[in-house]
């Protein structure tokens, strides 16, 4: 390979290694949301198996541990992180064979009274019990400014027991509501 083109390449692969920096600076202020979300039936799991359609079991849910860690990492970091894996699920004591969707919608109010909203869905998950979710926060999303940032976060959970062809329960969960300085 030529001087020239290996220049070019270098130049190519540095002007890359760049992009996060120029996008996002030396640093990138990021709210870290985490909370868990617990499903649950009035009935075990094997009664849910033998309902009639006629008998609708009924279910619970709600949210706790709802906390908001801010944090600056570099901009790599950041760039990782946004693109695999902003929202993370893990599903604790699951059981039964309810199809449970969630829908999360976050609205943020910036320092500068500015409100964004944008909603997360991270699909079907199969039975009840508890799921922890962790969400990052960044730049996109409002966290951009220094001050005191309100989030509120809305859930709406449906759940299809076994033998119902549609969701039984469509349930939107009292939002939470919470405050956070970015310094």
């Amino acid at each position: 390979m030529s001087r020239k083109k290996a220049g070019i390449i270098i130049v190519i692969i540095a002007a890359l290694a760049l992009i996060p920096i120029v996008m996002y600076g030396i640093e990138v202020d990021v709210a870290e949301v985490s909370f868990s979300l617990s499903v649950g039936s009035s009935l075990p799991a094997a009664s849910l198996l033998s309902l009639e359609p006629s008998q609708i079991p009924s279910f619970i849910a709600g949210i706790t541990d709802v906390n908001v860690d801010v944090q600056s990492m570099n901009p790599y970091q950041y760039m990782i992180a946004r693109n695999t894996a902003r929202t993370q699920m893990t599903s604790e004591g699951a059981s039964g064979q309810d199809i449970v969707e969630i829908t999360i919608v976050f609205e943020l109010r910036t320092p500068a009274n500015t409100t964004l909203s944008f909603t997360i869905t991270p699909g079907s998950d199969q039975g009840t019990g508890t799921r922890n979710f962790v969400t990052l926060l960044g730049p996109e999303d409002g966290i951009n400014l220094t001050g005191e940032f309100h989030l509120s976060i809305t859930i709406n959970i449906k759940i299809t027991p076994p033998g119902f062809d549609n969701p039984i329960v469509n349930l939107d969960l009292e939002p939470v509501s919470l405050n956070f300085v970015v310094p």
